[in-house]
């Protein structure tokens, strides 16, 4: 067979050449550009049409033919290309190629020639398709005004009007004689869809130009096509567009559904069948092609219309709502209704066969309300239907809720308080609250009528029954009872509590049930105001743990009660103090410090209780070298006092309080550290100078006993006489009828001290004795003349203002008080006189003062 093949070739090729030689066979060659709606503005794709008239005898399967394409101007080749097509001498073969430009850039020439295994044939003449290059009447560009797909490289073209224009870059490369083309620019998406491409030239004395615009996209790429019925009667398609960024700006895609034009949005068919039926949607853009289908039975893809003209009827708890349809085909169609209640679905779905109108009950009175209502299929669902317009509407009143009352004692008083009620709880608009006193003793009672208050003074509060009621135009509440405890319960220690992320927490299982559970019980604790406690009720048999940390104030200190509630008045069980956030404390007061020995004291007082911000955990002490400001001593301590152990020397204080929140501000205090060998030795000094000045000073008063005496206490000298002296003395005897007889007689010299003893032996008694009331007077040396005196003349005889003489009383002898004696004398020994007594004895007796001589009188 492979013989017979060969021997086949060998004859067709003899008789070819016999019959044609050199000759081609190819005719009826047609070069032309392919035709778009945008082809005027930029040909891109070459069509090379040709018949081949081969011989009879040709036995291959498959014919071969060489294609090149040639700049026509300067005949240079851009491309060339071999292509394999079947043996048909009764048909067209067709090429295509794009080129790289438009072909309206400059003309194009194409050659071809036959080719097999055995023969080459000859080239074919050049056929040429025409550029706007060869005539222009003014510059151009291309392409322009053409869609590319994003990250295309596109060249572009200017043609010049005259070949002595030349365009300014991009346009750098030459490929006739008037058309220049840039390299290939890319593009990528931005912002805009649309690029200007401009061709700056030089024409006469000044700048000319020519541009063109092209636009960047993707081709269709459309999604998720369903098509829907909404009256029941028609059919309505949706799809979803591309999700890329880039979109066509003046090229929109075109679509059809089942052959129909239409537009994104508003594709549908006006008749619907009542079975499976397939949709399909052609996308179209200069791109591409996109082809979308959906199949279904419409009846079952029911999209219902939204309800219009919705009314409505409002009571206090519920509300009517209706509408109507404007589908005639919604009459008899079983459909499920759903509310959008103040933005909220509500919990319930309402059905029926054209439904118009639902309850929506359990509502709050007196409350602003807006609905939605929307349906759908009931039998065979696909999805909800537009939602209607919003309408609003307000409940009515109704009774309020009942309010929550609480007991506080303040300041040896006790006020009955209760929490506001909101507005979802006061059913209305409140008018007020009643406030109804029950005393069980006497079992009467009285009613008060507040407005807006919240809280209310009780006189007494031996056991009494108070009840809160709030009203408004609907009525009263319920009543809210609590009973008053005679006296506040302050039996429980208080303890500390501890936050908790900012709050309280306490634990509930330790706790018995209650009746009606327990009340947690908060206030500022230094600053207790009236009315100001909260509380809060914790249901019965609630267990668990009670957390509070919202609205506390941080660095203020919370009293924290529990008691536990029950039929009669309120048992307190516990009571805490503590911090829900700790701050930093106050400043130390009255920081003082004193020299004890070897130590300094240091003591102050204690932060007050409002400025403690938290539960002091103790003191910092720091000590500084004073002038230096060196730490030389970091001290922590629970007192408040403490001992440091310093070197003589100037010191800075510093003490300040902290807590878990952190240390407060320091105060300050300066002191000097004595030296306390040196006061020791000081003092030993001292001590033993004094003992020794005292020594001395002891030995030299006693060695000089007598210098010092006749110094500081000198002998009194003996009296001395001036001149005659009358040595006569008064010697008084008593007499009958209270009279006393006085003699003068001669005074004694001191060899005689009889006389001298005699004398100051005399005792006077006072007048307010038994005495005689005069005495006698004899003087014996003279004759003189004797003289009777009552008692209390004697006084002013013998006064002497400048000597007194006190004497002792002898036995049987009157006292004569203040007798005084002139003498006639410079010097006159006398005894001393005082109220009582006249003279003591002569041992006693001192001269003190010297006297002139005088008459005795």
């Amino acid at each position: 067979m492979s013989v017979w093949l060969l021997c086949a070739l060998l004859f067709s090729l003899i008789g070819r050449t016999k019959q044609d030689g050199h000759l081609t066979t190819i005719k009826e060659v047609k070069v032309y550009a392919e035709e778009t709606d945008t082809s005027e503005d930029g040909a891109w794709v070459l069509n090379v049409a040709w018949r081949d008239e081969f011989s009879e005898n040709y036995v291959f399967k498959k014919i071969s033919y060489e294609i090149e394409v040639f700049y026509t101007e300067n005949m240079s080749r851009v491309h060339s290309e071999t292509i394999h097509v079947m043996p048909n001498k009764t048909t067209f073969y067709h090429w295509k190629w794009t080129s790289p430009i438009p072909l309206q850039c400059t003309s194009h020439s194409v050659r071809l020639r036959h080719r097999d295994q055995l023969y080459v044939g000859e080239w074919t003449p050049l056929y040429t398709y025409n550029g706007q290059d060869l005539n222009p009447v003014e510059a151009m560009v291309y392409p322009r005004d053409q869609v590319f797909m994003i990250g295309s490289n596109i060249t572009f073209c200017c043609i010049m009007e005259t070949v002595s224009n030349v365009p300014y870059p991009p346009f750098g490369i030459q490929i006739s004689n008037r058309t220049y083309i840039t390299e290939p620019i890319h593009f990528y998406w931005h912002n805009e869809s649309t690029t200007d491409i401009e061709c700056v030239f030089k024409k006469g004395s000044s700048d000319a130009s020519e541009g063109a615009s092209v636009f960047i996209g993707y081709p269709p790429d459309d999604q998720n096509l369903t098509c829907i019925t909404r009256d029941l009667s028609s059919v309505e398609c949706h799809w979803e567009r591309s999700t890329k960024k880039a979109q066509l700006i003046q090229r929109e895609t075109k679509y059809k559904l089942n052959g129909r034009d239409c537009t994104f949005g508003q594709c549908g068919l006006p008749a619907m069948t009542k079975q499976v039926t397939k949709w399909t949607l052609v996308a179209k853009n200069p791109l591409g092609v996109k082809t979308l289908t959906d199949i279904a039975d419409p009846t079952h893809r029911v999209k219902m219309r939204a309800p219009i003209q919705i009314s409505h009827v409002a009571y206090a708890r519920n509300v009517t709502l209706r509408w109507r349809w404007n589908e005639k085909n919604y009459a008899s169609f079983p459909m499920i209704c759903a509310v959008k209640l103040n933005g909220n679905f509500y919990k319930e779905h309402f059905s029926g066969k054209g439904l118009l109108a639902l309850v929506l009950k359990n509502l709050q009175p007196f409350t602003k309300y807006t609905a939605q209502v929307r349906c759908g299929s009931n039998e065979s669902f696909y999805e909800w239907g537009s939602w209607s317009e919003i309408t609003e509407f307000t409940t009515k009143e109704d009774n309020p809720e009942a309010v929550d009352v609480w007991i506080q004692y303040f300041e040896q008083n006790a006020y009955v308080l209760w929490k506001s009620l909101t507005p979802q709880q006061s059913h209305g608009i409140l008018t007020g609250y009643n406030i109804t006193i029950t005393n069980p003793k006497g079992g009467s009672q009285f009613d008060i009528i507040l407005n807006t208050q919240l809280c209310y003074k009780i006189n007494e509060t031996n056991g009494q029954t108070i009840t809160v009621q709030a009203t408004n135009s609907a009525g009263l509440s319920p009543p809210s009872t609590i009973i008053a405890p005679s006296y506040p319960d302050n039996e429980v220690s208080i303890s500390h509590i501890n936050s908790s992320n900012g709050g309280f927490e306490i634990s509930l299982e330790e706790y018995r049930c209650s009746t009606c559970g327990l009340v947690v019980e908060w206030f500022l604790t230094y600053n207790k105001s009236q009315c100001g406690v909260e509380w809060e009720r914790i249901p019965k048999c609630d267990r668990g743990t009670w957390n509070k940390s919202d609205n506390l104030k941080p660095g203020e200190r919370y009293t924290v009660s529990v008691y536990a509630c029950s039929n009669d008045a309120p048992k307190l069980l516990k009571r805490s103090e503590g911090y829900a956030i700790e701050e930093k404390p106050g400043k130390v007061e009255n920081l003082t410090g004193k020299n004890n020995g070897i130590t300094i004291e240091l003591s102050w007082n204690k932060v007050p209780l409002h400025l403690q911000k938290g539960f002091i955990q103790g003191y910092n002490v720091t000590t500084l070298l004073s002038g230096s400001e060196k730490i030389i001593n970091n001290t922590v301590t629970k007192e408040h006092k403490v001992n440091l152990k310093l070197d003589p020397g100037s010191y800075i204080f510093r003490v300040s309080a902290f807590t878990s929140g952190g240390e407060g501000d320091y105060t300050m205090f300066k002191m000097e550290k004595e030296n306390f060998d040196q006061v020791i030795a000081a003092t030993i000094v001292g001590c033993s100078a004094a003992a020794l000045v005292f020594i001395i000073i002891t030995v030299l008063c006693y060695r000089k006993r007598k210098w010092l005496k006749k110094l500081l206490y000198p002998d009194i000298p003996e009296p001395k006489l001036a001149g005659k002296w009358i040595t006569k003395g008064i010697y008084c005897t008593q007499m009958t009828e209270g009279y006393v007889k006085c003699d003068i007689q001669e005074a004694q010299s001191s060899e005689h001290p009889a006389l001298s003893e005699s004398l100051h032996g005399l005792d006077l008694i006072s007048s307010n004795s038994k005495v005689p009331a005069h005495f006698y007077i004899n003087f014996s040396e003279s004759p003189v003349e004797v003289l009777y005196y009552p008692v209390e003349k004697l006084t002013s005889i013998l006064e002497n203002p400048s000597y007194n003489l006190t004497m002792p009383e002898p036995v049987d002898v009157p006292q004569i008080s203040n007798l005084t004696l002139e003498m006639q004398d410079d010097y006159i020994p006398a005894p001393n006189f005082d109220q009582n007594n006249l003279v003591k004895d002569s041992e006693s007796y001192k001269p003190q003062s010297t006297c002139t001589d005088e008459k005795l009188l």
